[in-house]
């Protein structure tokens, strides 16, 4: 692991300054903590009913939607934990600094909403392969290993492979201030101009805007298929995880694509501060997809719902009948 340095910044946020944290801390800490409580008992509900429900967890389109919950729960209890009690404090944190804890920190913020975005992506082009080539390329077992759950398989290794070696063993020395949030949030990998640029185009910008195309292309085939071809198209059918998908794109890429755009633009030669005003905006609302992200897929399991959940169960109860004796 490449050396580390510690350093005391003097300097503490100001988070009512407009520059800094928009809004600021006091509002952003007390929806912070409504959101955070709300998105998480949606995210353990619906983690507990995929997983544990053979039905659910059975159905393809489901694994990737567990996968991204599986992240966003991650990032609810550890990042946006250290996160809620910067705000509390005002500048940095109320327990003692580590720097095992800025590499985790450092980790799980860059990794994991990284993986979202990536992960999203794949989900994008694969709803194509789910409604439209199902029969001819998910038929036997053997293809489902290799098209469905092997490239979930490869991602997931590239993306801790990178995350790992970029923020644990970089070529570089990382710098924490440790009176400031997230330790100064800058990995020193950000100055390597290779590794940034992979990380921020190919990992950032590449993935919204791949996964906007597979998305707009879905929407674009499925109103091709139910309303102009002439061919038959089983609509019902496809029709829950064709929502889903689109709603979680629309989720992610509202935010996610014009920051991304901005970031990218900003790299470029006399545009450093093209969307400087409108940036901290957007990263801002990031965590509002991990927020939103297991509602949105709530709303797409009508199944799990928990009235419509409620009635299916008392009508799984089993009648039996009932023997009256008769006194004489």
């Amino acid at each position: 692991m490449a050396n580390n340095e510690t350093e005391n910044s003097t300097y503490s946020y100001d988070y009512d300054d407009e520059e800094v944290i928009i809004p600021p801390a006091k509002v952003q800490f007390w929806t912070y903590l409504v959101f955070e409580i709300l998105s998480l008992f949606c995210n353990l509900y619906l983690l507990y009913y995929l997983t544990f429900n053979q039905r659910l967890r059975s159905q393809l389109q489901n694994h990737v939607v567990m996968v991204l919950l599986f992240l966003c729960l991650v990032i609810l209890v550890v990042d946006n934990s250290f996160y809620l009690d910067g705000f509390r404090i005002g500048h940095g944190n109320s327990f003692p600094f580590s720097k095992g804890v800025c590499l985790l920190w450092w980790f799980i913020d860059y990794g994991f909403y990284g993986a979202i975005t990536i992960f999203l992506m794949w989900a994008s082009s694969e709803r194509h392969i789910l409604v439209f080539y199902r029969q001819q390329c998910l038929n036997t077992k053997r293809k489902i290993f290799y098209i469905h759950y092997l490239p979930l398989i490869i991602i997931s290794l590239y993306l801790i492979g990178f995350y790992i070696g970029v923020i644990l063993f970089p070529p570089c020395q990382n710098i924490f201030y440790s009176n400031e949030l997230e330790c100064g949030s800058y990995p020193c990998y950000q100055d390597i101009t290779w590794l940034n640029t992979w990380d921020y185009f190919v990992n950032g910008v590449l993935c919204n805007i791949l996964e906007a195309f597979f998305s707009i292309a879905l929407l674009l085939r499925t109103i091709w298929k139910k309303f102009i071809s002439t061919r038959h198209f089983q609509w019902k059918k496809y029709r829950k995880m064709i929502i889903q998908l689109l709603s979680i794109s629309a989720l992610s890429l509202s935010i996610n694509l014009p920051q991304a755009l901005i970031v990218f633009l900003q790299s470029q030669p006399n545009m450093n501060n093209f969307g400087s005003t409108i940036e901290p905006y957007f990263f801002y609302l990031t965590t509002y997809v991990v927020f939103f992200l297991p509602f949105v897929c709530l709303g797409c399991l009508p199944e799990l719902w928990p009235q419509s959940f409620f009635s299916h169960q008392r009508r799984q109860v089993p009648v039996v009948p009932m023997t009256i004796t008769a006194r004489t």
